[in-house]
């Protein structure tokens, strides 16, 4: 078992509701004007015709997305030594998942390595996060690039190419040069934070075939975002041609990813809108409405279904987590038997 670690924080809470409040500004402000500029009236009709067969198909790929997410997690975790019952892991991201709508650029994933600490260390468990998410964003990337390139958008695909290229060269430098990057200022007083952190990802750079299978379900989890977002697009009559969405809806998905709206509402709808009407194979432009119905459809079926599915989840974890004696008392009830590597 390992031992519960306490969790402080030093950090001043003012800039960080203030960031918070700012970007639920932000949020409202875009929605307000997409909903504005195509016509509200028009947007509720549209989703109020939607094809509940379509909408059902949408909401089973978002659960798809969900278990693949948590099987991700075993994943990395498992290469770092650490075997967690799967069951555990999708509650923990279940409850952690309400906080999403009120959060930018999903800010509560550290709360996953929060609710399991009791079994896996605190920083092995972020770090795994960590491993997950600069993976998935390599994946994104990707697909975004291939997907600007096929469709002519040239600057999009050399910046979002760009990017990818800068990903990597941090990861490499914090690999190879981890004593010259641990002399950065904000770091000079942290020693052994990098080393934590990228444990994680330490070990699937050791293990390739571990890390071609959590590249493999990241891909997987991508490919179902295109899918989960193009079954709203057929719910609500908007006729994009499948292909435009696998190549355009990555885009809209690493726009909306940007800290500047709660979970990249209004700004991934924008970005998708535009990006059909300005690139779209079909030869008629759907109509704004309908887009936009769709793209907030996705909002819908993807984080807010969830956020209140998580509800009973994450109640019952806060009630717990005071002092953590039903946690940790026994290791079994918690589905997981850490194994430090």
């Amino acid at each position: 078992m390992v031992k519960r670690e306490p969790v402080t924080n030093a950090s001043p809470r003012g800039p960080r509701w203030a960031w918070i409040a700012g970007t639920g500004v932000a949020t409202l402000v875009v929605v307000a004007v997409l909903v504005r500029d195509f016509g509200g009236k028009g947007v509720a009709e549209a989703a109020a015709a939607a094809r509940p067969a379509w909408v059902a198909l949408a909401f089973a790929g978002a659960c798809a997305c969900m278990v693949l997410g948590a099987l991700r997690w075993r994943l990395v975790l498992g290469a770092m030594g650490y075997e967690v019952r799967f069951g555990r892991l999708l509650t923990v991201m279940l409850a952690t998942w309400p906080p999403t709508v009120v959060v930018p650029s999903r800010a509560n994933e550290v709360l996953r390595a929060v609710a399991l600490r009791d079994a896996v260390p605190l920083a092995a468990g972020m770090g795994s996060i960590l491993a997950e998410k600069l993976i998935d964003l390599l994946v994104l990337l990707g697909l975004a690039c291939a997907g600007a390139a096929a469709y002519g958008l040239g600057a999009l695909s050399l910046a979002v190419g760009a990017a990818a290229a800068l990903e990597v060269a941090c990861i490499a430098a914090v690999g190879t040069k981890r004593a010259a990057v641990e002399r950065a200022p904000f770091l000079r007083d942290r020693p052994g934070l990098l080393d934590r952190l990228f444990a994680a990802c330490d070990v699937l750079a050791r293990r390739p075939r571990a890390l071609l299978l959590v590249a493999s379900v990241s891909l997987a989890i991508r490919l179902l975002t295109v899918g989960v977002g193009h079954a709203l697009l057929v719910a609500v009559g908007a006729r994009v041609p499948w292909l435009d969405t696998l190549a355009l809806w990555p885009v809209a998905i690493l726009v909306g990813i940007l800290p500047v709206t709660l979970g990249g509402m209004g700004t991934r709808d924008a970005a998708f809108i535009y990006l059909v009407r300005t690139a779209s194979s079909a030869a008629s432009v759907p109509a704004g409405a309908t887009l936009l119905a769709a793209t907030m459809g996705y909002s819908a079926v993807t984080t807010w279904a969830f956020a209140l599915i998580g509800l009973p989840f994450m109640m019952l974890m806060v009630r717990e987590a005071p002092g953590g004696d039903a946690a940790a008392t026994d290791g079994s009830t918690m589905g997981s038997s850490p194994r430090p590597p």
